[in-house]
Order: C-alpha cells, then structure tokens, then sequence
C-alpha cells in the first residue's frame, strides 16, 4: 500500500522559528533565477561561525553530557515524559525533553528514542549538545548537499520523523538559535549524521520517492529586497536533487 508522510510548513517569522502543520501540497520548477543564487542560503550566521576544526572538541563532557553509544532498554524503561512523534506501523519514534529550552537558552537539551513494540524494546539513538555549531559553513551554495556530521554534534532534536519504509532513517530537527531551523538525517543502521543545508525545516516527507523536501530562506537583491522562502528536494543520503518552488515572498 502506497504510505506517503507529509509534514509541512509554509512561513516562519524574520527572527524566530514557528511550529509547522500539515498540507499535501508540492510543485516542481527549474533551478534559481541566477540573480537570486548568490543570495540564496544566507542566515545573518556567518560572521557567527565557529571554524570547522575547533567544533571537533565538543564541550558535552564538561556538561556532564558525554556521548553515548546507542542503548537498548526493555520498552518498560522508556522515560515517563516521552512524546511521541511519528509512527511507523509497530515502530514509534519519541523525543524526550531533558532540559527544557529558556528564553536565555532556547537550544534545550533532548534525547530520541525509538520504540518497537512487537520486540518490546526501546533505543535511545541520541542525546543533543546544545554547544554544538551548525555546520553553514560546509553547506554554502543554492545547490549544496547535506554536510556530514557526528552523534556528539547534533545540537537539537525537538521533532523527529520517520523517513523511509524501513524505518531505519529518521530526521530530527529544531530550533537551537531562535530563527533558523537545523535539520539533521540519521541512520540508525550505518550511524551516521548529516545535516541538511536548510533554515526552515521539513516541509514534506515522502516515503515512496526516498526524498525530503525542505525550505530555505533568502533575499532578494536590488532593487527587490526582502526575504523569500523556496523548497527543494533531497535524497535520503543528503543529496540535492531539484528545487520544487519557486522563490515566494515572505
């Protein structure tokens, strides 16, 4: 039976990231106006970012939250606050709040969990490091694919999703900075991370392609100005395979 995921969002605001609701919508197109790709991507992060070299010593030891090696519980043991967020027949994905995010830290700290039911177990697949950078730096370019990462460095997971038949790649995401949405594909098989050149997050899933379509923002140039929104498609192994919108105003 054809099983299609959508998850979506259309809008976020020019300074702060907003939950998303569902819609079935997509539309293909051609690439960028080739005015517009030198602007396309741009997050106001890049005076912000740490060097490449200096993100490979974590500071999640120093928080008491040094990185783990995925563990399986009996499903008993899955903690009281879990919520759940996506389904997959007897497979279930939660997200478990550890520290709450705060207007003075709105990263938060969250841990993934998927259950099965039929094996009765639980596997806790991450825990997030709220110091961990994101990865703009690896990812410029209106065509750029998803820049490998690692476990320890995956700054958020306040969603998770599903993201193919087989249940064993998910995509987590959230908003750590308060204005862009950071979005990372696992999987739980191979473990490995990458995180997706997006800013405003999973628009929709879909399982019988093997793709993800995501949004980013940009501005446009002279004389134009202002900030627009375009989608684009994604392989389940970060690959960039086409743009679906066209660029719309915000």
């Amino acid at each position: 039976m054809k099983k299609t995921f959508f998850v979506i969002a259309t809008a976020l605001w020019l300074t702060s990231c907003v939950n998303f609701s569902k819609s079935e919508q997509t539309s293909v197109s051609d690439s960028l106006p080739s005015e517009l790709a030198n602007n396309e991507g741009r997050t106001g992060l890049e005076d912000e970012e740490v060097p490449y070299e200096e993100r490979q010593s974590d500071e999640t030891e120093e928080l008491g939250l040094a990185p783990y090696q995925e563990e399986k519980f009996p499903i008993s043991e899955l903690p009281s606050n879990a919520e759940e967020k996506d389904r997959q027949g007897k497979l279930a994905l939660y997200v478990v709040t550890v520290n709450a995010p705060t207007e003075d830290e709105p990263e938060g700290i969250y841990s993934v969990w998927m259950t099965d039911e039929q094996a009765g177990t639980a596997r806790r697949i991450l825990l997030t490091n709220p110091t961990a950078s994101g990865l703009w730096d690896e990812m410029e370019g209106k065509n750029a694919d998803a820049a490998p990462t690692e476990m320890q460095l995956i700054a958020t997971a306040e969603k998770a999703y599903f993201a193919s038949k087989d249940g064993k790649k998910i995509i987590v995401e959230g908003c750590p900075d308060g204005r862009n949405f950071w979005t990372y594909i696992i999987d739980t098989e191979k473990r490995t991370f990458k995180q997706f050149p997006s800013t405003e997050g999973v628009q929709e899933i879909n399982l019988d392609k093997g793709e993800v379509i995501l949004a980013s923002y940009g501005y446009f140039p002279a004389p134009d100005y202002g900030r627009y929104t375009v989608n684009k498609a994604y392989s389940l192994e970060g690959k960039f395979l086409r743009q679906t919108s066209e660029p719309e105003a915000e």
